[in-house]
């Protein structure tokens, strides 16, 4: 265990508590005025839609990267039927080979209909969908996935915006619909417009001094909290890296193998000595681990919002409500106790999903 009392007496610890004014969390204001077909979508918890494409096609030929014609169609905030001509192709890795169901699906739209309709030129979303045949436990997993999301946006605006779906796919060769829950999430464009950030094509093993170091303490906290080990911010893995005000910022994504998701198909990392998906271990830089006493305070000042965040998801079932609310807790209640990684040996083929 890594107990942070042993690197600084309390009363320094509130010190510094106190003295932060907590730059980390400086929710950025959007830079781009125009509304886009993201912000069409993101008005209200759940959003009903309908995507008409050859459902068939993308269900048997998982190995198809190429583009196929769709359509999508739902109401506005003023209750105006929209309908929308676009692209759709199967995306991810382990995924869209091995989730029974509905591959994620990335969604092109045309950006002279966006234009056209006053909208800004982010035209690509992700659709996250179902991954297992079993209706009430992809249902179930999906919205965890969503939750772990929502929570992470309560701590920064350096997050990726998600919106839920309630969907139906209509096959356009049989006319066959299908209803199922999904989520959106914006166009990395937009992520990038709206937070003043920029692609960072040199920050692959960037080391620790080109980081904006609380940025990178929130990250190795929050997938700490919910338990997911299926990331490096070193390499870039599942999160996505920017530069924002000359210092690089990690963005995390895909939280299917969090513990807080805890999916039958999710492994514990190989690399390390953990042997379930809900145990916890640390994957963050560990030169940060003596300067983690703001961000712990920011995380328990953000206690009661997180629990919200899952208490009031009337969506998810009051029992799995109450296991994700349990394993937060489980962590915030010992909030300075981190359990680093130790790396194994490399003797065996990483299996977690790329």
């Amino acid at each position: 265990m890594k107990n942070l009392n042993d690197k600084m007496g309390r009363m320094v610890f509130i010190l510094v508590l106190i003295g932060c004014a907590y730059p980390m969390i400086s929710f950025a204001s959007p830079t781009a005025a125009e509304k886009s077909i993201f912000d069409l979508m993101y008005y209200r918890d759940v959003l009903q839609v309908e995507l008409e494409t050859d459902v068939e096609n993308l269900k048997n030929n998982r190995r198809f990267d190429g583009y196929q014609a769709a359509s999508l169609t739902f109401k506005d905030a003023n209750n105006e039927e929209m309908h929308w001509d676009l692209k759709v192709r199967i995306r991810g890795n382990f995924r869209r080979l091995n989730c029974s169901e509905m591959p994620p699906l990335k969604l092109n739209f045309k950006k002279s209909s966006l234009t056209e309709a006053g909208l800004a030129k982010f035209d690509d979303l992700k659709l996250v969908t179902y991954c297992i045949e079993d209706r009430q436990a992809a249902y179930d997993l999906l919205l965890r996935e969503y939750l772990a999301y929502k929570m992470y946006n309560e701590l920064t605006d350096n997050s990726f915006r998600v919106q839920l779906l309630r969907i139906t796919y209509k096959d356009s060769n049989t006319g066959k619909k299908t209803k199922q829950w999904a989520f959106v999430i914006e166009d990395s464009a937009q992520f990038k417009a709206r937070t003043n950030s920029e692609n960072c094509d040199s920050c692959i093993n960037a080391g620790l001094q080109a980081f904006n170091a609380d940025n990178a303490k929130l990250v190795g906290i929050y997938q700490y909290l919910i338990g997911n080990s299926d990331w490096d911010i070193h390499i870039g893995r599942n999160v996505k890296l920017y530069k924002q005000d000359g210092k690089v910022i990690a963005v995390p994504y895909d939280f299917d193998f969090s513990g807080l998701v805890n999916a039958p198909y999710a492994v514990a990392n190989p690399n390390y000595e953990i042997k379930f998906v809900r145990d916890r271990i640390y994957l963050g830089f560990e030169q940060l681990l003596g300067q983690m006493h703001a961000t712990l305070f920011y995380i328990e000042g953000k206690r009661k919002n997180l629990l919200s965040v899952v208490n009031k998801f009337r969506q998810l079932h009051v029992d799995s409500r109450a296991d994700v609310a349990n394993y937060l807790v489980s962590y915030l209640d010992r909030l300075e106790d981190i359990q680093v990684a130790k790396r194994l040996p490399i003797t065996r083929i990483n299996t977690v999903s790329p």
